[in-house]
């Protein structure tokens, strides 16, 4: 279990209550994972509660409570703390499609929808990724093969799939920041932050200094104003002004 983090590594608890330190360049993302706003469109109209993520309870067939017409499928539902992944959403909706077909033919309906996992896969960076398929583990460039492949079976279409492949050529063939977790440039920009005595901070100006820089540029810009519209007083005063040449 993961008990603290910061931007330099992680510390990990281990079951047997000792605690290990992994040193490394962190990556920290706290933006959570909020479901669509229909969820709560939805939990309005129809009384169902909603989660802290915002999604929706739903019945074990995928229908809302008190509204056996009405099925909700995806990272919007709230059953049995199903993750908010493609596969999710894949087959609750192939369950929703056949149930309301059984509907329209007077067929019995299906028992309750169960999920049925069947792995995981994230690409990391460039040819590396890693798997898990029940008790397999894969990682490095196997698993990433393994991810390429799985994402073109479930994309729709010959004409999607063959952009998809057009579009990882593309981004893998170049060296783009984004098909990397930490680039070269980012490590050695970090290794410098550290060494500046307030880190990031001593890369801005202190408010109290932008303040006082301010206040100055104010007072020069209202003393040449003032001097300005003293000019025009006594160029007015001299009879200078309207005055043609040889006049």
């Amino acid at each position: 279990m993961v008990t603290d983090v910061d931007e330099r590594g992680l510390e990990m608890k281990h079951r047997d209550g000792t605690v290990e330190r992994i040193e490394s360049v962190c990556k920290i993302w706290a933006a959570g994972v909020q479901a669509s706003p229909l969820a709560r469109t939805l939990s309005e109209q129809t009384g169902a509660p909603l989660d802290r993520a915002g999604r929706i309870g739903v019945n074990p067939d995928l229908t809302l409570p008190g509204h056996p017409e009405v099925f909700v499928v995806g990272d919007m539902i709230a059953l049995d703390n199903l993750p908010g992944v493609a596969q999710v959403a894949i087959q609750g909706a192939k369950y929703a499609a056949k149930e309301i077909d059984g509907r329209l033919k007077d067929k019995p309906s299906q028992p309750p929808f169960k999920y049925f996992d069947k792995g995981s896969m994230a690409t990391i960076s460039r040819f590396r990724a890693v798997a898990m398929v029940g008790k397999l583990r894969l990682t490095g460039f196997i698993a990433w093969l393994m991810w390429l492949a799985v994402h073109l079976v479930y994309i729709t279409g010959f004409k999607n799939r063959v952009t998809a492949v057009l579009h990882w050529f593309v981004s893998f063939l170049g060296r783009g920041r984004s098909e990397r977790t930490a680039t070269e440039q980012q490590i050695f920009a970090r290794s410098a932050l550290s060494r500046l005595e307030r880190g990031t901070q001593d890369l801005v100006s202190d408010p109290g200094s932008y303040e006082d820089k301010r206040i100055a540029d104010e007072a020069e810009r209202r003393a040449a104003l003032e001097k300005q519209a003293l000019e025009e007083a006594r160029l007015t005063d001299a009879g200078e002004r309207g005055v043609r040449a040889g006049g």
